[in-house]
Protein backbone atom coordinates (compact mmCIF):
# COMPACT_ATOMS: atom_id res chain seq x y z
CA UNK A 1 0.00 0.00 0.00
CA UNK A 2 2.77 2.23 0.79
CA UNK A 3 4.40 2.08 -2.54
CA UNK A 4 1.84 3.03 -4.35
CA UNK A 5 0.64 5.79 -2.41
CA UNK A 6 4.62 6.81 -2.70
CA UNK A 7 4.84 6.17 -6.49
CA UNK A 8 1.86 9.05 -6.73
CA UNK A 9 3.50 11.70 -4.66
CA UNK A 10 5.61 13.62 -6.68
CA UNK A 11 7.95 16.28 -5.92
CA UNK A 12 8.05 18.73 -8.54
CA UNK A 13 10.96 21.07 -8.50
CA UNK A 14 8.74 24.17 -7.20
CA UNK A 15 8.34 22.19 -3.85
CA UNK A 16 12.16 22.10 -3.58
CA UNK A 17 12.73 25.62 -4.56
CA UNK A 18 9.60 26.33 -1.91
CA UNK A 19 11.24 24.03 0.48
CA UNK A 20 14.69 25.68 -0.13
CA UNK A 21 13.15 28.86 0.28
CA UNK A 22 11.26 28.27 3.52
CA UNK A 23 14.52 26.75 4.78
CA UNK A 24 16.80 29.85 3.91
CA UNK A 25 14.09 32.12 5.76
CA UNK A 26 14.08 29.94 8.76
CA UNK A 27 17.77 30.25 8.81
CA UNK A 28 17.63 34.05 8.12
CA UNK A 29 14.94 34.79 10.85
CA UNK A 30 17.34 33.28 13.50
CA UNK A 31 20.74 34.35 12.70
CA UNK A 32 18.61 38.11 12.84
CA UNK A 33 17.07 36.79 16.76
CA UNK A 34 20.08 36.09 17.51
CA UNK A 35 22.04 39.20 16.36
CA UNK A 36 18.89 41.35 18.02
CA UNK A 37 19.17 39.58 21.27
CA UNK A 38 23.30 40.43 20.85
CA UNK A 39 22.66 44.07 20.44
CA UNK A 40 19.77 44.12 23.53
CA UNK A 41 22.14 42.84 25.56
CA UNK A 42 24.70 44.83 24.55
CA UNK A 43 22.50 48.09 25.51
CA UNK A 44 21.93 47.19 28.36
CA UNK A 45 24.82 48.54 31.87
CA UNK A 46 26.50 45.69 32.56
CA UNK A 47 25.47 44.81 36.17
CA UNK A 48 28.38 44.96 38.53
CA UNK A 49 30.30 41.90 39.43
CA UNK A 50 30.13 40.36 42.89
CA UNK A 51 32.86 39.35 44.25
CA UNK A 52 32.62 36.64 46.79
CA UNK A 53 35.36 36.65 49.58
CA UNK A 54 35.94 32.35 49.47
CA UNK A 55 37.62 30.82 52.84
CA UNK A 56 41.15 29.65 52.55
CA UNK A 57 41.19 26.15 51.30
CA UNK A 58 43.30 23.98 54.31
CA UNK A 59 45.04 21.04 53.27
CA UNK A 60 45.36 17.65 55.60
CA UNK A 61 48.88 17.01 57.04
CA UNK A 62 49.88 13.45 56.60
CA UNK A 63 50.51 11.95 60.24
CA UNK A 64 53.29 10.16 61.63
CA UNK A 65 53.98 6.61 60.80
CA UNK A 66 55.08 5.55 63.81
CA UNK A 67 54.23 1.90 65.12
CA UNK A 68 52.87 3.56 68.48
CA UNK A 69 50.09 5.84 66.10
CA UNK A 70 49.22 2.99 63.44
CA UNK A 71 48.71 0.29 66.50
CA UNK A 72 46.02 3.22 67.92
CA UNK A 73 44.08 3.81 64.59
CA UNK A 74 43.19 0.48 63.02
CA UNK A 75 40.82 0.11 60.75
CA UNK A 76 37.44 -1.40 61.31
CA UNK A 77 35.80 -3.20 58.21
CA UNK A 78 32.24 -1.93 57.51
CA UNK A 79 30.60 -5.55 57.81
CA UNK A 80 32.32 -6.63 60.81
CA UNK A 81 32.93 -4.67 63.76
CA UNK A 82 36.47 -6.04 64.62
CA UNK A 83 39.84 -4.94 63.67
CA UNK A 84 40.84 -6.15 59.99
CA UNK A 85 44.27 -7.65 60.90
CA UNK A 86 42.77 -10.14 62.76
CA UNK A 87 42.08 -13.24 60.67
CA UNK A 88 38.58 -14.14 59.49
CA UNK A 89 37.15 -17.24 58.62
CA UNK A 90 37.77 -18.28 55.23
CA UNK A 91 34.45 -18.90 52.99
CA UNK A 92 34.26 -22.83 51.72
CA UNK A 93 32.92 -23.33 48.42
CA UNK A 94 30.59 -26.70 48.43
CA UNK A 95 29.77 -28.06 44.82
Amino acid sequence: MNHQRAAQLRISPLHVQQGLFALLALLITLIVGQQFLRWEQSQQPEAPQLSIPHAPQTHFSAISSDQADSASMRMMSVDQARPVDETSPQERWVF
